[in-house]
């Protein structure tokens, strides 16, 4: 088989075309270096094979693969696709990113011998499963990468699919369409508090590399913005200013607007 390539994103990783005229994210070690778009791609020279499944997929993939190495990556998205299938425990596609984001973080702090306390509390009596899913994740990282999570992100994991757990993979109930709706508002709050947490992490990690933030904002863009989410807006002037004052660090008026926008989804 052979994939087409619609979009290069990087030299390891290209978006291309389905026969049924949908577009997937093929993953494999320089799949697409020296490559164009048009060019096609042997399926002998893929590692994994990523569905995109909403519009955050592609950028939020973009912005993974920045920081977290292509065979961490892989390793993470197959094993979550491997514990839905097991144990039929449907997860929302956010949690690709925010999962391997943790566990990457984890990791770094593993071979740094950095202290890890989870004062998470132990649910695995009300939610069995997503801590079998935990034990599957970090077998699979043992396995694969030689890798060996300490005890306590079995917490941690476990509490990733809990947030992220859809309602696709259990039986419908008519007496529970109420509870399943206000799960699902819940779980729409915590994806985009996660989508959040991710975004201040590279941030966070830019300052601590001194990397300049040069993405231009149009003027026009801020004032919409100002006016469209004045709520959220004049938060992000109080992180603003208390940065300034406490850590004299400049926002810059990129990352002044995602935040806003990030603030405005919780609000």
């Amino acid at each position: 088989m052979k994939y087409r390539i619609a979009q290069i994103l990087n030299n390891n990783v290209a978006i291309v075309h389905t026969r049924d005229n949908k577009q997937n994210i093929v993953m494999g070690r320089g799949v697409a270096f020296h490559k164009q778009k048009g060019d096609l791609i042997q399926e002998e020279n893929v590692d994994k094979v990523f569905e995109i499944k909403d519009k955050n997929t592609v950028n939020d993939l973009t912005t993974l693969l920045a920081n977290v190495p292509l065979d961490f990556v892989t390793t993470s998205y197959d094993l979550i696709d491997q514990v839905q299938t097991k144990y039929k425990f449907a997860v929302e596609p956010y949690i690709y990113v925010t999962l391997t984001t943790h566990l990457f973080g984890a990791y770094q702090r593993l071979i740094k011998n950095e202290e890890d306390v989870n004062y998470l509390p132990d649910l695995s009596d009300t939610y069995p499963i997503p801590y079998q899913i935990a034990d599957d994740v970090i077998t699979g990282f043992r396995n694969s990468l030689d890798i060996s999570f300490p005890e306590s992100e079995h917490k941690s994991i476990a509490l990733h699919f809990i947030n992220a757990h859809t309602s696709e993979s259990i039986n419908e109930d008519k007496n529970q369409t109420e509870n399943d709706e206000i799960i699902k508002v819940v779980q729409d709050e915590l994806n985009d508090y996660d989508r959040l947490l991710v975004h201040l992490k590279y941030f966070i990690n830019r300052l601590n590399n001194n990397e300049p933030d040069s993405l231009p904002i149009l003027e026009g863009m801020i004032s919409e913005i100002e006016n469209n989410y004045s709520q959220a807006w004049q938060i992000v002037q109080q992180i603003k200013e208390l940065m300034q004052e406490k850590l004299q660090i400049k926002l810059s008026l990129s990352e002044q607007t995602y935040l806003t926008i990030h603030i405005q989804r919780l609000i």
